[in-house]
């Protein structure tokens, strides 16, 4: 409980959509796919990237950006973006679209983006099983069950992936 309210003093306050938005450019970073060779691994979006992100979407949401308008909303200058531009927002990068509109919902992705960066810099993909798992409900036994066997099907994957070219499966099991 310490721990929870610890973390809970650690966030900053999401109070206004700047805010919110700049907090987003702040711990969100572009996927490696979206990256050239050039860029910097870790490096933040720009307004452009993100506008551009929105923008490739248009034809099947209908909602188009610029970048100086992504830049007046993260400066507080724009303060009442339509709706449609809310969700495109949220969607570019990948969060709910409460997370703007509702202050339990920007705690709770305040939360989990938290949670992903800190998995993605200890580069711990077990941790993230687990978390999902005790959310699901199932008991501590159930989960170390789960773990195991995804453990298992990794290796036997990875076993068969370097015994054998073709698809057939390893019958060695």
């Amino acid at each position: 409980m310490v721990e929870d309210q610890q973390v809970e003093l650690e966030l900053p306050p999401l109070d206004t959509l700047a805010a919110r938005l700049e907090y987003l450019f702040d711990k969100i970073r572009p996927t490696p796919e979206e990256l050239s060779d050039s860029d910097e691994p870790g490096r933040r979006y720009t307004n452009k990237e993100i506008a551009d992100k929105i923008n490739a979407a248009a034809s099947d949401t209908g909602v188009t950006i610029s970048a100086a308008y992504i830049g007046e909303l993260r400066r507080g200058v724009a303060s009442d973006p339509r709706m449609s531009h809310v969700r495109a927002l949220a969607a570019a990068f990948g969060v709910n679209s409460g997370y703007f509109v509702d202050e339990a919902a920007a705690r709770r992705i305040q939360d989990q983006i938290g949670l992903l960066n800190e998995l993605r810099r200890m580069d711990v993909k077990q941790v993230a099983l687990r978390q999902v798992l005790a959310d699901s409900g199932l008991s501590a036994t159930d989960t170390q069950l789960i773990e195991q066997m995804v453990a298992r099907l990794r290796a036997v994957a990875e076993g068969s992936d370097a015994n054998s070219a073709s698809d057939e499966p390893d019958e060695r099991r």
